[in-house]
């Protein structure tokens, strides 16, 4: 069985080319509007426009940062080279950033295709199991937000790998090992995400290739160096994520509400999957978790998990799908909590292959009648044109920052995230009263963000209101002593004011700080000039 299945399946090339160009057609449809979209004020300005080394396109300094730096609290050093790439080719435009990923993700969803193929998927089921995957709108946030290039990365090159294990697999060739090996590796220098790829192997070692009982202990040894590149990316990525103080420690999220919100968790990727309504860029941490709601969740996971290994025999791929889901998503569950998302859409841009070949193979194998057949065809393509409507919908509210947040807002309710991103978007088209109201809202509800005071010090300061802007750029100093920014916007203040004394002060510190701030060094000079001119007219 297991070599039928993976045996290459005798499929006309012109049906294959067109099956092929027809998937990735319906694919693009729903993300051609992305030409038209502006970047998105979360992680873009650092990871695209506002990066000097980025929007400069590819050179030996920006290769050898790309390998060393933990800026935006991660290392993905291939994710920094791809973005320099854009900026080479096209410049630092958000229609090239977001078209180029709506071509990672075509990528994507036709390797989808040849991998669904090779576990067994008749030409017809592959081409709609694909067709889901492209067209779901759980998929859009990957896609429609430039700075989540890395997800793309990640997902073309562990899909590559898997293509490449099956044919190691068969062939035993060194060649193909170390195939599979680039390829693993891109993908851990894409995202650490791809850390569960060893375990997708050994799921696959089990089925369909059944190695474990013909080679024994060879199983387990090739995958030593694989195990170690685990092992050193997960390394890495710890020291990033601290670095850049985005782990949350057990004080702000307990062990056991992280434990129910990632049993949570899985459930609503699940119903999100199944009925795709409600998403959204955040979805903010909750206050309190109901052990109601946790109870249940792992009561669900328990039934399918029980279910899916008493079949195993008839239908190993249920238990392949369904694990596969449950090891990739893991990494991202919250048991390790950065940032303050209980979930995303994003992360389940990969982990959902598996669900897809648990039901899609299912329905395969038990729609057998050429009559079924055609009313599944139907079924199908009904479901697919919905799917197609639901993302290009999604796709719309990434136009820009305001629709992006005025819509989490309208369904996530209140949270921080939503009022800072829509403040300090409407504070840099100058809308100032509009700014005002969504950072104030950011401000009480998080009166500890140094950048919430810092904007809305600069608010102030294009009011004339000096002494608020005051008040709010030392509020933002004492919050985080370390940012230069507040500094810097004082400096500006006091030079307004003609105390040079003291914004040459505050100056000294920005250049402390950020050496790098050329903005800050060409005015310390000036300052300097001014102070001393100042000292000897005193003298006089």
């Amino acid at each position: 069985m297991a070599t039928q299945l993976l045996q290459k399946q005798r499929i006309n090339t012109g049906k294959l080319l067109s099956g092929l160009a027809a998937l990735a057609v319906l694919t693009a449809l729903p993300y051609l509007q992305l030409s038209s979209h502006d970047f998105i004020n979360w992680d873009d300005p650092y990871y695209i426009y506002k990066n000097p080394l980025v929007t400069q396109g590819l050179s030996l300094l920006g290769a050898g940062w790309a390998f060393i730096t933990f800026s935006t609290s991660n290392w993905h050093p291939l994710t920094w080279l791809s973005h320099m790439l854009d900026a080479s080719l096209f410049g630092p435009t958000p229609a090239a950033a977001h078209l180029v990923n709506a071509a990672w993700y075509t990528g994507c969803v036709l390797l989808t295709f040849f991998l669904f193929l090779r576990l067994g998927a008749s030409f017809g089921a592959a081409l709609l199991m694909s067709a889901f995957f492209g067209l779901h709108p759980l998929h859009v946030e990957s896609v429609a937000w430039a700075s989540e290039r890395k997800d793309l990365l990640c997902t073309f090159f562990f899909l590559s790998a898997t293509m490449a294990y099956l044919h190691y697999a068969r062939q035993k060739s060194l060649s193909l090992y170390m195939l599979t090996t680039g390829f693993f590796l891109l993908a851990l220098l894409s995202k650490p995400m791809a850390v569960t790829w060893p375990c997708v192997a050994l799921l696959l070692d089990d089925w369909p290739l059944q190695r474990w009982k013909n080679e024994g202990k060879s199983v387990l040894l090739e995958k030593i160096p694989w195990i170690a590149l685990t092992i050193l990316s997960s390394v890495v990525t710890v020291i990033a994520q601290s670095h850049g103080e985005a782990v949350k420690s057990l004080v702000e999220f307990s062990l056991m509400d992280r434990a129910a919100n990632a049993a949570i968790s899985y459930v609503i990727y699940l119903r999100q999957t199944i009925w795709p309504s409600g998403l959204t860029v955040f979805y903010p941490y909750p206050w309190k978790i109901s052990m109601i709601s946790a109870l249940f969740a792992c009561l669900v996971l328990a039934a399918i998990t029980t279910a899916t290994v008493r079949q195993k025999q008839k239908y190993p791929y249920l238990l392949w799908g369904w694990l596969f889901y449950l090891g990739v998503l893991f990494p991202v569950i919250g048991l390790v909590q950065v940032g303050t998302q209980a979930h995303a859409d994003r992360y389940m841009l990969l982990p959902q292959t598996g669900l897809i070949v648990a039901v899609g193979l299912f329905l395969d194998q038990k729609l057998t009648g050429a009559k079924f057949r055609k009313m599944a065809g139907a079924v199908a393509a009904i479901l697919l044109a919905v799917l197609m409507a639901l993302t290009f919908r999604q796709v719309s509210y990434w136009k820009n920052t305001v629709t992006l947040f005025n819509r989490n807002l309208e369904v996530a309710g209140d949270n921080e995230l939503a009022h800072f991103n829509l403040g300090s978007a409407y504070l840099e088209n100058n809308r100032l009263d509009m700014a005002m109201i969504h950072l104030s809202a950011a401000a009480q509800m998080n009166p500890y963000d140094a950048t919430t005071y810092n904007n809305l010090g600069i608010i102030y300061t294009r009011q004339k209101n000096d002494s608020l802007a005051e008040a709010c750029f030392r509020r933002a100093i004492l919050l985080n002593p370390k940012s230069a920014q507040p500094y810097f916007n004082l400096a500006a203040l006091k030079m307004k004011q003609r105390r040079f004394d003291e914004a040459l002060a505050h100056i000294n510190t920005v250049v402390r700080l950020a050496p790098d701030h050329q903005e800050a060094r060409a005015i310390q000079n000036k300052l300097a000039g001014a102070v001393h001119h100042h000292q000897e007219k005193t003298d006089d």
